[in-house]
């Protein structure tokens, strides 16, 4: 426990001491979410941004993979995403590059992330592997890349993974490794992420042997997520170690994070999502986007931040979070980095 509070400090001492870009706005917002203040005393340093809400693959817990997403589908051009990134580098720190799709199926992402590197932003994506390009990714300049898969055998990975062929990921993932170390770049980070379910727990052990082996920056286990019981009794995994959700509660049908966040979250003052359509969204659990607090292409992020929408928004989190629909599965999540 010392040794965690020692690294905690040592990391906090080392942001302050450097001070990255956006670190008094960080503060500020952190002071807001803080005092529960319907406004925001700075912008957010942290974006997500969806290239596209299409993907290749269904998952079926996935709102885009099972079919479910309401919203129509569509891609950002590259011009679209250059006046978002002219009017968010100046404030922002780090953009997510992916939301509810898959990034890589954008003929513009390695020019988009090039342009926002270029920008002087801190720039990570997910993906599901199938479409990487080992000497675009690296030219780019990505600085994180997590590629998940759902098991190590073709007959797990697909159990979840509809319609993915985990030998065609691996094998773009062992390019991108070894072009990265034939470069001699320490760019991008690589990540083999796990997405732990009842049908793949028993290879855990396998998946990280899998990982060293192929000589990934980063192994990571991924607690999964559920949207109903119905697919928690399908897809949890027996080992409840892996689990966001309440035990009790589920087993009397009620689905429940284990620690739900209570009229408080500060990444609806320190983040924002910006969908393919510019319309900006207040976080991740926000698939739909039913609660459009207004669009970057027509407006300035200045102006959406603090508009009436976002501060009644932030007033509903402070007084009755459990009536928010888009609050009810989530786990909460720790606040975004800053980045050197």
């Amino acid at each position: 426990m010392v040794n965690i509070s020692f690294h905690k400090l040592k990391k906090v001492m080392h942001i302050i001491l450097n001070r990255p870009k956006g670190f008094s706005d960080y503060c500020l917002s952190i002071f807001s979410a803080l005092i529960k203040s319907r406004t925001d005393l700075c912008l957010p340093v942290h974006i997500t941004i969806e290239p596209t809400n299409i993907c290749n693959l269904r998952c079926p817990i996935c709102e885009t993979g099972a079919g479910v997403l309401k919203r129509t589908k569509g891609m950002m051009s590259l011009a679209d995403f250059k006046l978002v990134i002219d009017k968010i580098s100046r404030f922002s720190n780090s953009i997510f590059f992916y939301y509810m799709g898959e990034p890589f199926l954008n003929p513009g992402s390695y020019a988009m992330i090039r342009y926002a590197k270029d920008k002087g932003l801190y720039v990570n994506s997910c993906t599901n592997g199938h479409f990487l390009d080992a000497d675009k990714l690296i030219s780019s300049g990505l600085d994180e890349i997590s590629i998940q898969i759902g098991g190590i055998s073709q007959e797990t990975h697909e159990i979840y993974r509809v319609g993915s062929n985990l030998s065609e990921i691996l094998t773009n993932v062992k390019k991108l490794v070894a072009q990265k170390k034939h470069l001699g770049k320490n760019n991008p980070k690589i990540i083999l992420g796990f997405i732990v379910m009842k049908h793949n727990e028993a290879e855990v052990k396998g998946f990280l042997s899998l990982a060293k082996e192929i000589g990934v920056d980063e192994a990571r286990i991924l607690n999964p997520c559920v949207r109903n019981i119905e697919q928690g009794v399908n897809f949890l995994p027996i080992d409840k170690r892996y689990w966001i959700y309440d035990q009790e509660s589920f087993g009397k049908g009620e689905l429940i994070p284990e620690n739900a966040p209570k009229n408080r979250c500060n990444w609806i003052y320190v983040s924002s999502v910006i969908l393919f359509n510019g319309d900006v969204a207040p976080c991740c659990r926000d698939a739909d986007a039913d609660f459009v607090m207004g669009n970057l292409f027509l407006e300035d992020f200045s102006n959406i931040w603090n508009n009436k929408k976002y501060r009644d928004f932030r007033k509903k989190i402070a007084h009755s979070q459990k009536d928010l629909p888009i609050c009810k599965l989530c786990s909460g999540f720790k606040i975004p980095s800053l980045y050197e």
